[in-house]
């Protein structure tokens, strides 16, 4: 699958560049266990030919179950994991081949807020300091407590908050120090890696809407990673939907919520409570059987043909290559096809 092909079947593509540009992304994890006094050597496909683009000012949702291979392409893209093959392009520079010295310098282009927003500080170092320690490992010139109290205020956070720590937070306001950070040296790229995940429902809303504020003033592009459809919906333009390494459906937000057709996202789709009771009443949920096969064997052919109500023996012999196959937008599936209302 060529990024090109994905673009061009997606409506609405944006006709700018992409400022960040992902091709046939591949991740192996070698692993060894024991059984007896026997040694097992194994290979886990974490990420298997993943391809995308995201254009600037533009948010691509990455979503899937836990153990899809999500968090692990947004590391990849940013070398915190080096990718096994595949190539990753930021404004057309490759990203993959970088020395050591030239990633540093790219990575003030590129940044990440992690899923954990406590683990993700130092408790010992106050918010002030934790702020600015991007600043002052690129020797950025300049006031540096003057910009940490601007970046605080751009996330709604008081100046004075710079000299607590971080165990004096609640979960969302931690979270906005890791996105403040993550500012602070004038990024145009942000993984944002489960950023709510582990956030209540009402404190959500709040920073996925302070993202969305600080994409329009600043022109950022999000790769947002989550395994919530329903949050990923109010902040993508484009929607991605990955199942055991592997890309099943892409397509502009509006469109993938409603004309799913790869079975796996129908089935996403079905788990997300309506607003209507009357409507959730009558609707038939899809409920899938078994568990996620392991990354180390994956199904031979289509890999989610083994919890699929739709498999057939093509499924188990061809894998579905993800193109356009009359619904708009692509879908690795022999039989995709448009489903009754899901959401």
């Amino acid at each position: 699958m060529s990024t090109i092909a994905v673009e061009a079947s997606v409506p609405d593509a944006p006709t700018t560049p992409p400022i960040l540009r992902v091709e046939h992304l591949v991740k192996n994890f070698n692993v060894t266990s024991h059984k007896g006094i026997k040694s097992i050597k194994g290979v886990v496909q974490a990420v298997s030919d993943v391809s995308f683009a995201i254009a600037p000012s533009q948010t691509l949702g990455l979503v899937g179950e836990s153990g899809s291979g999500k968090s692990t392409v947004g590391r990849c893209i940013l070398r915190l994991i080096e990718p096994t093959s595949g190539s990753v392009f930021f404004r057309d520079q490759e990203v993959t081949t970088l020395g050591l010295r030239q990633m540093r310098a790219l990575r003030r282009e590129m940044q990440i807020v992690f899923q954990d927003p406590y683990a993700s500080l130092d408790p010992r170092m106050t918010i002030g300091a934790a702020v600015a320690e991007p600043l002052v490992i690129n020797k950025v010139p300049g006031d540096h407590r003057s910009r940490v109290e601007e970046l605080l205020a751009l996330v709604g956070l008081n100046r004075h908050h710079a000299n607590r720590y971080p165990h004096e937070f609640s979960g969302g306001q931690r979270q906005r120090v890791g996105v403040a950070r993550a500012l602070a040296l004038d990024p145009s790229v942000i993984v944002l890696d489960e950023p709510v995940s582990a956030l209540d429902v009402s404190i959500q809303a709040g920073v996925v809407n302070l993202l969305e504020d600080l994409q329009d003033r600043l022109g950022l592009a999000y790769l947002f990673i989550a395994h919530d459809l329903s949050v990923v919906q109010h902040i993508s333009d484009v929607v991605a939907v990955m199942y055991l390494g592997k890309l099943v459906e892409m397509a502009p937000a509006d469109d993938l919520y409603t004309k799913a057709a790869h079975p796996y996202t129908q089935a996403l789709l079905s788990a997300i409570p309506m607003a209507d009771p009357k409507k959730e009443r009558k609707r038939k949920r899809i409920v899938l059987t078994g568990d996620v096969p392991s990354p180390i064997d994956p199904p031979s052919g289509c890999r989610f043909r083994t919890r699929c109500w739709k498999a057939q023996d093509i499924c188990a012999t061809e894998e579905p290559a993800l193109i356009d196959r009359g619904q708009g937008h692509p879908v690795a599936c022999h039989f995709a096809e448009l489903a009754a209302e899901l959401v």
